[in-house]
């Protein structure tokens, strides 16, 4: 059991770490792409176009603009449509427990039969993280 445990373990902390970077990534992309458009979509109402002059330069800006926005919406839209943030939850919690389990087998008295009751337990609820 101790076996199933560590192998469950390991394989909780690496789907934790692929979920934190696929958070972090699809957060920091909408941010940035947000933060481009809002500069950009700025500095055009204070000076001007900033490709050129005239109807062609609005053009480009806006369009450089609306792409920035829709980098920003559809990341944000994948990141609430595919619950990043709710997963990365769920992988926290399922590694902490594996975790805690872990820590109770190396103890001299340990209930090996709750230990195997509270796997199980862990198994049925968090599968779709340790597999």
């Amino acid at each position: 059991m101790t076996n199933e445990i560590q192998e469950s373990l390991s394989k909780s902390e690496k789907n934790y770490e692929r979920l934190k970077k696929t958070n972090s990534r699809f957060i920091l992309i909408s941010l940035i792409a947000s933060v481009f458009a809002t500069l950009l979509a700025g500095v055009t109402a204070f000076s001007g176009p900033v490709a050129g002059a005239g109807p062609t330069a609005w053009k480009w800006t806006c369009g450089i603009i609306a792409m920035f926005t829709a980098t920003a919406t559809v990341f944000t839209g994948l990141h609430k449509q595919l619950t990043v943030s709710e997963r990365l939850a769920k992988s926290i919690e399922c590694t902490g427990k594996l975790k805690s389990l872990a820590f109770s087998l190396k103890l001299e008295d340990c209930n090996k039969e709750e230990i195997a009751k509270e796997y199980r337990r862990i198994l049925e609820v968090y599968s779709e993280y340790i597999v």
